[in-house]
């Protein structure tokens, strides 16, 4: 192991703080476009890692969900200042 982190190490850590800052109102309101773009690029790239079509697997379900949810939440942030 070199403790060199790989690109998937990454993208993982990425969507973690997208999610998470989805989830505070605050850290919502005050992140900056760049950083909302760049958080809504992760959940998409993730969300993306799931094939199409139905599965039966609800980790994978509940997964896919989280993630849509959280990507609903920053443009609908996205399209809130566009508007302001």
């Amino acid at each position: 192991m070199s403790g060199i982190m790989d690109s998937s190490d990454f993208t993982a850590e990425g969507v973690v703080h997208a999610m998470q800052l989805a989830g505070d109102a605050l850290r919502l309101n005050t992140a900056t476009p760049d950083q909302l773009n760049a958080a809504a690029a992760l959940l998409a790239k993730a969300l993306g890692r799931f094939p199409e079509g139905t599965s039966r697997d609800p980790r994978r379900v509940d997964a896919i969900a989280r993630l849509e949810v959280a990507g609903k939440a920053i443009g609908a942030e996205l399209s809130r200042r566009a508007f302001a």
